[in-house]
């Protein structure tokens, strides 16, 4: 317990940092956002995704005969040459292209990702008639922003204890602000801790957990730079008591499944000891019938009393064997 409270105060400290951080961020962002102008570099803020048109300046010479306008950060991306009026020689990468108008040129970019973000230049040179000359060159700081995928989710813990867990995903830049509600109020920052990642696109993701008593009339308020407006997700109290559903349907399972276990193992039990009592031979006996006739033959003595002998029966006897 007292490690899990040390967790929880490091992560509270570091929570608190990234916080002002964030804010700090979102302060700086907010003065450089949108169309402005930033030490002589114009800034365009783009949603992922979308397209951004950079425009070409540059001052036109009466004696150019022939000029190119490329397109640049750390190497070439898209170029172009005019000759005699005419457009011609078209190089770029997929996603974009270069557009001319009567006064005016630019590139589109479009399908703009997260590592399409930096410092664009065009740059606008005189070829013919030699010696090269610099006609123009602009900058334009392109800054990808994407909105953060916001849940709220019940999750099951080890410990016996109600966690709630706040989920932002995909989000850029990382100055984000997530923050744990009830009814309506602000929770505490030192009962949550945070976890935060960065993805294989070079967005974001920020876990916020939270251990509560009870999972009712939780929110979470999330804020970023891409957002017109903070996003504030209600925790479904269907979600919480979904997962207690869920336990007391494993319990009543479990249950039903000791008790037929126990059935089946006394079922097999008692034919097991039927088995045995009639696998074993009976004893056999000797039994001497009892006659169920008697025959008796009245005897007489000869020798002038007349007196007969007593009767004994006479059947059938059995000797032991």
């Amino acid at each position: 317990m007292q490690k899990r409270m040390q967790f929880l105060k490091n992560e509270m400290i570091s929570s608190n940092s990234v916080t002002t951080c964030a804010l700090m961020l979102l302060s700086l962002f907010s003065v450089i956002a949108g169309h402005s102008e930033f030490n002589g570099t114009s800034v365009q803020t783009v949603h992922r995704g979308k397209s951004v048109n950079i425009s070409c300046k540059y001052k036109p010479s009466n004696d150019t005969e022939s000029f190119t306008v490329e397109l640049k950060t750390n190497n070439k991306l898209c170029s172009s040459m005019k000759t005699n009026n005419s457009w011609i020689n078209h190089s770029c990468k997929e996603h974009m292209r270069f557009i001319a108008k009567t006064e005016e040129m630019s590139f589109e970019v479009s399908n703009l990702q997260i590592n399409d973000t930096g410092t664009y230049i065009c740059v606008v040179t005189r070829t013919i008639p030699p010696p090269s000359k610099l006609l123009g060159e602009e900058r334009t700081f392109v800054q990808v922003i994407a909105h953060p995928k916001v849940s709220v989710s019940h999750v099951r813990t080890s410990d016996g204890y109600h966690t709630i867990l706040c989920l932002s995903e995909g989000f850029y830049p990382s100055a984000l602000e997530q923050v744990w509600m009830r009814n309506g109020g602000f929770q505490n920052v030192s009962l949550t801790y945070n976890i935060n990642k960065t993805n294989p696109d070079e967005s974001f993701t920020l876990h916020s957990y939270l251990n509560v008593s009870d999972c009712t009339n939780y929110s979470c308020w999330v804020n970023h730079s891409s957002l017109s407006q903070p996003m504030i997700l209600h925790l479904p109290p269907a979600d919480c008591y979904e997962n207690r559903g869920i336990r007391m349907w494993m319990i009543l399972v479990t249950c039903v499944l000791l008790i037929l276990a126990i059935l089946i193992f006394t079922v097999v039990c008692e034919r097991l000891r039927r088995a045995r009592l009639q696998s074993v031979p009976p004893v056999r006996t000797n039994v001497t019938p009892t006659p169920t006739n008697l025959h008796c033959e009245a005897l007489y003595s000869t020798l002038g009393d007349h007196h007969p002998v007593p009767c004994s029966p006479t059947g059938f006897h059995s000797s032991p064997q």
